[in-house]
């Protein structure tokens, strides 16, 4: 019976550390799921300064945020819905290409065009980081 008990809290243990090391593991910003990596692999190859960053990261959160909004939205249907965040997301990439060099928005059109050919391959749900 005691062997028993030391398996159970021994099992408890390891699922405890396990959802721990998964909290950790989410991107951060505010960001769930795939916005996170795809964030990542638009940014994949580029070096951003001190001041890109910030203003990078505050367009991420602005535009989760939004996103997080549209999607609790019940008054628009599912392709409303689905309309307005592609619209967001392009409007996101714009202003963020707004605070690009001209060498780096050319890596930042590279990695946006590769990801949408994987999404189109029914591959977009994980890009690689």
């Amino acid at each position: 019976m005691k062997k028993l008990h030391l398996v159970l809290v021994a099992i408890m243990l390891a699922a405890t550390a396990s959802a721990a090391v998964a909290q950790d593991a989410q991107p951060q910003g505010g960001q769930r799921g795939g916005g996170g990596r795809m964030m990542a692999a638009l940014m994949q190859g580029i070096t951003l300064t001190a001041d890109q960053q910030t203003k990078v990261d505050a367009l991420t959160k602005k535009y989760a945020d939004a996103r997080q909004t549209m999607m609790q939205d019940q008054s628009l249907d599912q392709d409303a819905r689905r309309a307005k965040m592609r619209e967001a997301m392009g409007k996101q990439s714009e202003e963020i290409k707004a605070l690009l060099t001209d060498e780096q928005k050319k890596v930042f059109e590279k990695n946006q065009a590769d990801l949408q050919a994987r999404m189109q391959q029914g591959g977009g749900q994980r890009p690689p980081v």
